[in-house]
């Protein structure tokens, strides 16, 4: 059995966790290794056999304490995983050093369906070109990022690693509209309109429970505090049966049998949109970040977007806003996405 070290943002957050489950699978006799700081971040996938977990730190001190041999490969798969003052694994010197390391061995080091930024210096960008001039592949998952460093031979783009996930085609349930809600609280650049966002949540909610609908809340991540949010909505609706709460706990499959069968959603968060072009739903986008934005423009999936600073409490979105991607579109991503871990499927060989 080959070795690889994995790292990614492995805090319960529903899209990292597809992303590990996707490798998991698709590379049974490959072990795969991670470290986190908590056991329980990734209760939801201990029962695959190739993943082995290692208790410590998942920052760069430890990953540059680490010897590079003890590894056949090393893999950093995640969305925005280049963000300046990261709270995971993050570009410094000490991670470049480890990189380095990798390359004089000519162990591989590759990055997965990632995107790059926010950043705030200019040293923080020349040390990640720095960075990824000598990683093995990085394969970003927006044509933004891949434009800042398309000059660099070994980089890449693709579209999201997650839309070739396997989901579930369930039945719709009539009448049914999804909410993915978000923390605002905790986005400084977005907070001071979080009273104006739970209003409008309510507003809508209503609107479509008068309307004859049943609505479900949906929770990507509650290390990310989407659970407050949730649950200030459903104090708002106490002993309403039409109002339900969709948490995700870590069980990736118990979670998406019920995000599939809405017939409408809006999506608040980057992969609810890629699971609702998977699910054939009818979209209404909320964008909080280029990174949503820059998705729908670069693969031209034409979804109406309501952008978190224009929130108003009095903006209804009505049924006649939503839209559905075509699904010969859609075909043609996943068939792109592929692209995303062909470096890594080449260099470590599933035998």
């Amino acid at each position: 059995m080959k070795k690889v070290f994995l790292m990614a943002y492995a805090r319960k957050n529903l899209g990292d966790d597809i992303f590990i489950k996707m490798l998991l699978e698709k590379y049974p006799k490959i072990d795969f290794f991670m470290r986190i700081k908590e056991k329980e971040f990734l209760e939801g996938l201990v029962k695959y056999k190739n993943l082995k977990i290692l208790i410590g730190e998942d920052t760069d001190e430890e990953l540059y304490k680490m010897n590079e041999d003890e590894f056949d490969a090393y893999v950093y798969i995640g969305g925005s995983i280049f963000m300046e003052g990261g709270k995971v694994y993050n570009l410094s010197e000490k991670f470049f050093d480890f990189v380095n390391r990798c390359k004089n061995k000519n162990i591989p080091f590759c990055y997965i369906s990632c995107n790059y930024g926010p950043y705030q210096t200019k040293e923080y960008f020349e040390l990640s070109k720095r960075n990824f001039s000598i990683c093995s592949d990085i394969c970003f998952r927006d044509k933004y990022s891949y434009n800042l460093f398309k000059d660099i031979d070994n980089v890449r783009y693709a579209p999201d690693f997650a839309f070739n996930y396997k989901i579930p085609q369930n039945e719709k349930i009539e009448n049914s509209i999804g909410i993915t809600v978000i923390n605002l609280d905790i986005r400084h650049d977005l907070k001071h309109i979080a009273q104006e966002y739970h209003k409008f949540l309510i507003n809508n909610i209503n609107y479509y429970l008068k309307k004859g609908y049943k609505v479900y809340l949906y929770s990507f991540c509650k290390h990310e505090q989407d659970e407050i949010i949730m649950e200030k909505l459903m104090k708002e609706f106490l002993n309403n049966p039409k109002v339900e709460e969709v948490r995700y706990d870590g069980d990736i499959d118990k979670f998406l049998n019920t995000y599939s069968q809405m017939e409408y959603m809006i999506c608040a968060r980057f992969h609810a949109i890629i699971l609702s072009c998977l699910c054939k739903q009818k979209m209404f986008v909320m964008s909080y970040s280029k990174k949503i934005d820059n998705v729908i423009n670069d693969l031209e999936l034409n979804l109406p977007i309501l952008y978190f600073h224009k929130t108003d409490r009095r903006h209804i979105i009505s049924k006649e806003k939503f839209q559905i991607v075509d699904e010969k579109k859609i075909v043609n991503i996943m068939e792109k996405a592929k692209e995303q871990d062909m470096f890594f499927g080449k260099k470590v060989k599933n035998n």
